[in-house]
């Protein structure tokens, strides 16, 4: 009775590696804060692109006081405006204080605007940037590349 079960669990070993990159590559956390689903839109060499993630922040108040990439000459905070036209643009914001609780980074509201671009960014690539929260520790990002003009984190190749 033992040895199916024990069979059954030594099969699953092979996947938990799989699962935790899975994971580690989706979500990235410092302290009591977790940065959830990073991703950017596609965009050329030597344009601008836009960056969004979610936010669940288990402790006190941080704030959100800048990021950096090697892909971007240039990382700053943006908050979408709608204008006349139908039109959004985003202009720079500054730091952002994060209360407890979720908060998220999306499209029509607020985003990581990289701008000098130093390579392509094509969808289903990915790209390393680093978030500054006034945790004092930097927090690592793995961001991924979805269509230029994607709305979402798609969930491609994997489920939550």
């Amino acid at each position: 009775m033992l040895r199916p079960t024990l069979v059954a669990l030594l099969c699953l070993l092979p996947l938990q590696p799989v699962l935790a990159e899975d994971e580690h590559d989706h979500v990235a956390s410092v302290g009591s804060l977790s940065v959830v689903h990073p991703w950017a839109r596609a965009a050329a060499a030597g344009g601008d692109t836009l960056v969004f993630f979610e936010i669940d922040n288990g402790g006190a108040a941080v704030q959100l006081a800048g990021a950096a990439t090697a892909v971007a000459a240039g990382v700053e905070i943006v908050g979408a405006t709608l204008g006349n036209d139908g039109t959004l643009t985003y202009q720079s914001v500054g730091p952002v204080q994060i209360a407890p609780g979720h908060f998220a980074l999306e499209p029509e509201g607020l985003g990581l605007r990289l701008s000098g671009l130093t390579q392509a960014l094509v969808q289903g690539d990915d790209l390393a940037l680093t978030a500054n929260f006034g945790t004092g520790a930097p927090l690592a990002l793995h961001v991924e590349v979805e269509a230029a003009d994607a709305k979402a984190h798609s969930h491609a190749g994997h489920s939550h």
